[in-house]
């Protein structure tokens, strides 16, 4: 055993020092970090909810999703529902390419918006480093009847090895397993990406309302079963991970910010969150948990018994609490994180992954912090934003903030409304921060709408930079807003004109750097993280 250990230490040594001989042979890197994306959606949610695949025959992968989004009437529902939140007015026009006429637009979140070629074009502005997610929700893929597969382990492989096509297919990108590869990839000119889980339950560490025929699943596993689960996923390529996302898990809670996610929660974990009350003046936090289906439409309700277990369904108020609200306080999640957490995560650390605190209910996180502290092992919050006086438990803390820039982890903030509420966010944020280490996230392709157009600033297009244009579709951000992927180089363009000073564009810009030194630090630092 002693033998053992002497021949990982030294292995562990030359790792630290081929890490700092890496650093040295390339200069360091400009570019920035989109800490957040997903680009293979279309594998997620049954396959069947969000349509478009990020490469191939452009007429097919782009092409009409009247056969995803009509057929099935329960799904084309679905569909029409959850499109309209972000845009009551948003009209499926079902054809894409050549025209594009209704989609992508900034409002859409389910068809793509990472087509391969504005993913370069993306690149060409800047990007440098993209963390690419697999994500899923299994209530989702459930209700919109998918072809599936539908359980988080299956949905996770598919979209790993979604991803690595979609790299492969290019030329211009390459998957970076060390940071030793990012500064080799990022000084070839091309983009390094970053594997990554954003997945309610790795391992299928749950047990759903709906059992998928073809998975098993373990809601109690042992922490040998935990290590096994994340040595596969180091197998795999994926370095960057979530411990929790929108359910309580085998590893803690979630933060909770939006009543209707206790519907997916319960079907998840068979029991709805249990929230506590926290006083705002102290902690930010005023949201208060309601009953999910508090505010469903007719449409919705009618729908609702067809798409999800009798016991699941919103519209049955009997199926959910009613919490009382007191004004002054707001509720944030009772669950901190488990002792099966606290393995986890300092096995992650053991291993070298790169965790984000994103989503993690405040008590977790908060632990979480402490453990990262003791261990001087950084951590990220990849897109998300301060919690100001009227929050959620989902923002990050002043001294949450602090935490993170004292270990050297990397804050990724969510990309705005649009220009100026992004550049009042990270006027903010850096000088928390110290002007270091600031990225974004976009969430593209994670449910999430993209910036709108910013009415009080106009982008100049000329022929140094001319606008996007893809089939018979040219797109201008004035008017169109971030529409795809490929609008970030015309987003970042456009930050300037919203009151981005030049220093604070320049720590953007310097964003690739911070970001793999933050994790060539977690290699030094993975070999003296205790128990």
């Amino acid at each position: 055993m002693r033998s053992f250990c002497l021949f990982i230490t030294a292995i562990s040594f030359m790792l630290t020092s081929s890490a700092q001989n890496n650093s040295n042979i390339y200069p360091p890197m400009t570019g920035f970090v989109d800490m957040h994306a997903h680009p293979r959606g279309d594998l997620a949610y049954g396959t069947q909810l969000f349509y478009g695949a990020p490469y191939g025959d452009i007429a097919v992968a782009l092409g009409s999703c009247k056969e995803d989004h009509s057929k099935n009437i329960l799904r084309a529902q679905l569909a029409k529902q959850t499109e309209q939140q972000n845009n009551p007015a948003w009209i499926d026009g079902k054809q894409g390419y050549p025209d594009f006429a209704t989609w992508p637009s900034w409002c859409s979140i389910l068809h793509q918006q990472m087509w391969v070629d504005w993913i370069e074009r993306a690149h060409q502005g800047g990007l440098n480093i993209m963390v690419a997610l697999a994500v899923s929700n299994h209530c989702i893929g459930s209700a919109s009847k998918g072809k599936g597969p539908l359980d988080d382990e299956h949905v996770m492989l598919n979209c790993i090895q979604g991803i690595k096509d979609l790299v492969a297919h290019s030329t211009f990108m390459e998957i970076a397993l060390t940071p030793q590869d990012v500064r080799r990839i990022v000084a070839s000119g091309k983009l390094a990406v970053i594997l990554g889980s954003e997945m309610d339950n790795i391992g299928n560490f749950y047990n759903p309302a709906d059992h998928y025929a073809k998975a098993t699943f373990n809601p109690t596993p042992t922490n040998e079963q935990v290590q096994t689960e994340l040595d596969k996923l180091w197998g795999l390529g994926i370095r960057y991970i979530f411990p929790v996302h929108l359910m309580n898990n085998v590893f803690g809670g979630t933060a909770i910010f939006l009543s209707t996610l206790n519907v997916a929660s319960k079907f998840s974990t068979g029991t709805e969150w249990v929230p506590e009350e926290v006083s705002t003046k102290e902690s930010g936090i005023a949201f208060h948990l309601q009953q999910p289906g508090i505010g469903l439409n007719p449409i919705a309700k009618m729908f609702m018994p067809l798409l999800l277990p009798k016991n699941i369904n919103p519209g049955r108020k009997k199926n959910y609490t009613f919490w009382d609200t007191i004004p002054g306080f707001g509720h944030r999640n009772s669950l901190g994180m488990t002792d099966r957490g606290r393995f986890a995560i300092r096995y992650m650390m053991k291993k070298g992954f790169l965790i984000d605190i994103d989503h993690m209910s405040e008590k977790m996180a908060n632990e979480v912090l402490d453990i990262a502290i003791a261990n001087d092992y950084p951590l990220n919050s990849g897109h998300n934003f301060p919690r100001g006086k009227n929050g959620n438990e989902a923002g990050r803390t002043l001294k949450q903030y602090a935490q993170l820039k004292k270990l050297g982890g990397m804050i990724g903030l969510g990309h705005g409304n649009n220009a100026s509420d992004f550049v009042y966010h990270y006027h903010e944020v850096a000088q928390i921060m110290g002007y270091t280490h600031m990225a974004f996230g976009t969430d593209v392709g994670g449910f999430s709408a993209l910036p709108q157009r910013d009415e009080s600033i106009h982008l100049v297009y000329d022929s140094t930079f001319t606008r996007c244009k893809t089939g018979n579709r040219t797109w201008d951000i004035n008017t169109d807003g971030v529409a795809h992927y490929g609008l970030l180089s015309d987003y970042v363009r456009s930050w300037p004109l919203a009151g981005m000073t030049p220093k604070e564009k320049q720590v953007f810009m310097s964003s690739a750097e911070d970001f793999t030194q933050m994790w060539e630090k977690c290699e030094v630092r993975k070999s003296k993280v205790g128990n």
